[in-house]
């Protein structure tokens, strides 16, 4: 069947000019009919049409969806060690509207033109509920990178000062308590309060096992009875009983 323009279809039949035959006659309902059938046509090709163009949009939309994706994964993998704008690149700044326009902004906007006419204001419409999901994630995201970056530095930090403890003399009071309040200092500054409780519990018991250690290394005899006394050195009270029996025994083969 040949193809009838959409707007020629929809008129059903201009008579204009055209001599008119009343329904009743076989010329007129045969006119009729036609008309009819091209009404008909023209409500298919509108359906089909309207069926196209959501399938369509469908397409585009899924194909967002997967540069939003690879856009995400780049901005993780080219961030900062500590996550710093990370959020802000990908989704800008929001502030009672989009004040700084991020990367999203960029490929949603490249986007509209792409979608079929009739689903352009719809598609338009779910921008910013596009952005707030993405922004939840983007900032989850930054957060959970900030909290591993101040977990390496501690732990960094960490390992230099216990190894401070364990280089020094184990009689010097002064140092040692400097050493761990330098320590708790450091922790104070952590974001994440659970992490921060975590920290501080480990450093107690850190630090008593690396003056334990220096004890062990200066006079072996000597630390197995301090650690085998009840109670034991008072900068050693964080130590488990387990820690202890543990340590001792290392202090009692240090002697042979």
């Amino acid at each position: 069947m040949a193809t009838i323009p959409l707007q020629l279809a929809q008129r059903r039949l201009d008579t204009g000019s055209v001599v008119s035959y009343p329904n009743s006659s076989p010329v007129g309902a045969a006119i009729q009919g036609f008309g009819d059938e091209l009404s008909a046509v023209a409500e298919r090709f509108r359906q089909q049409k309207q069926q196209q163009d959501a399938f369509d949009a469908e397409v585009i939309g899924r194909e967002l969806n997967r540069q939003i994706a690879e856009a995400e994964k780049e901005a993780i993998q080219n961030a900062p060690a500590d996550g710093r704008g990370l959020h802000d690149a990908m989704y800008g700044q929001a502030r009672n509207g989009v004040v700084k326009p991020g990367l999203f902004d960029k490929i949603f906007d490249s986007t509209v033109p792409k979608m079929p006419e009739s689903e352009r204001a719809s598609f338009i419409r779910q921008k910013e509920a596009l952005r707030l999901a993405g922004s939840a994630r983007m900032a989850a995201r930054q957060y959970a990178r900030r909290q591993d970056y101040e977990q390496a530095e501690w732990s960094k930090a960490q390992a230099a000062e216990l190894n401070a403890i364990a280089q020094s003399d184990p009689d010097d009071t002064a140092t040692f308590e400097a050493i761990r309040q330098s320590g708790f200092d450091f922790i104070a500054k952590m974001g994440n309060p659970v992490a921060r409780q975590l920290a501080e519990t480990g450093w107690r018991s850190n630090t008593a096992k690396a003056l334990a250690q220096a004890m062990i290394a200066n006079d072996p005899k000597r630390a197995a009875e301090i650690l085998g006394a009840a109670p034991a050195d008072a900068r050693l009270a964080d130590l488990t009983s387990e820690d202890r029996a543990a340590l001792a025994s290392q202090a009692g083969m240090a002697q042979g």
